[in-house]
């Protein structure tokens, strides 16, 4: 064989040996991002120009479709310019609306929005400091009639009442984050936690904007916080909380419609590093978890999904995972074409939002 002839043969040789090992390297790359969930749908939301801060994001779904989330966003957590911002994402829109303010006290820290529908209005309950810790935080809500949608995102109004303060001006340290339970179309069961000389949790019962009662602080060593409820069998409901530290989540329950609650138990099966989380009872019946599934770090963001009424929490999905990269406290839903819908901040700084079916958390475990 001529010596050019076999020199171009063995380049040849080498080329392809060399395209084999990219394309291995590249559908490894690519199975992986398959794993952590790349191929979810995930968008990251518009933010307010010269707010840096973008934290403790509130999700709803409105009843023609359109999203609806709510968020705190500052130059910097807990500082006096942090506000309340809104944004909206029509159902057959172009995409989220610029966000607009929702509340912004004068001089005042407003922090962790919770927003839900109940009897065709928005509700909208936050704090806000006092002072420049959360101990001094004071309790309110305002609410909006729902009024006539055009295709036009921009277009949606509201009509949000003056702020009513839930508890007497003297009572501090009182804050939400998890979705209330509805009973009516007038009453609901909100989960709340206190901040003040400890952690503590406690459910109140609102009708028609009063409190009808609320119940003992729920307490235990390390503190507790950040609850969420959910019903799981009759009149028995479940409540997940926050550690005050990293470690395990506590676990309560109550047979008289929160009331009552049980002394509070660790949950040795699943992990919290001291971060929010989001608990979601779905059409199937199936309850989901979402939380940073390790005992330190916020680096991870993961979907469980429970079976047997949040007894385990044993088929899990992660939904984001990145080294020095904080995945943090998320909101859910179920849309009306029943996808799942998450928001949740990255590093205090962004706000994502990722779509997927309950069929991609169940084939996580195949």
């Amino acid at each position: 064989m001529p010596r050019e002839v076999a020199r171009g043969s063995l380049l040849f040789n080498i080329m392809i040996s060399r395209n084999r090992i990219f394309l291995f390297f590249l559908l490894n790359f690519f199975l992986f991002q398959l794993a952590v969930g790349i191929c979810m749908e995930r968008e990251t939301l518009p933010l307010p120009a010269d707010r840096v801060f973008n934290h403790a994001v509130s999700l709803l779904e409105l009843s023609d479709g359109t999203l609806f989330v709510a968020w705190s966003s500052g130059s910097k957590e807990k500082n006096r310019d942090t506000a309340i911002v809104l944004s909206f994402k029509k159902l057959h829109g172009n995409g989220w609306s610029e966000p607009q303010i929702l509340i912004d006290t004068p001089n005042r820290a407003d922090g962790n929005p919770m927003i839900f529908l109940l009897d065709n209005e928005i509700y909208c309950f936050y704090s806000y400091l006092w002072g420049t810790g959360w101990s001094t935080a004071r309790l309110f809500y305002t609410k909006s009639k729902l009024n006539a949608f055009t295709d036009d995102v921009r277009d949606i109004n509201f009509s949000w009442i003056s702020p009513k303060r839930i508890f007497p001006f003297y009572k501090m340290g009182d804050l939400g984050r998890g979705k209330p339970v509805i009973l009516d179309d007038k009453g609901f069961l909100l989960p709340l936690y206190k901040e003040f000389s400890g952690y503590y949790s406690y459910v109140c019962e609102f009708i028609d904007g009063k409190i009808i009662y609320n119940s003992a602080l729920i307490k235990s060593r390390p503190g507790n916080l950040q609850p969420a409820i959910i019903q799981v069998m009759g009149r028995e409901l479940l409540m997940l909380m926050r550690p005050e530290r990293g470690g395990y989540f506590w676990q309560s329950f109550s047979k008289d419609k929160g009331k009552t609650w049980s002394k509070p138990e660790q949950r040795k099966d699943l992990f919290n590093p001291g971060s929010g989380f989001d608990l979601l009872r779905l059409a199937s019946g199936n309850i989901i978890l979402i939380f940073n599934d390790d005992s330190k770090s916020r680096t991870n963001l993961t979907i469980a999904l429970s079976e047997d009424n949040g007894k385990s929490f044993p088929i899990k999905k992660i939904l984001e995972e990145e080294d020095d990269v904080d995945f943090a406290y998320p909101s859910a839903i179920q849309d009306l074409k029943g996808k799942i819908n998450i928001v949740y901040s990255v590093d205090k700084k962004e706000i994502r939002h990722i779509v997927l079916d309950e069929k991609e958390i169940l084939e996580s475990q195949k």
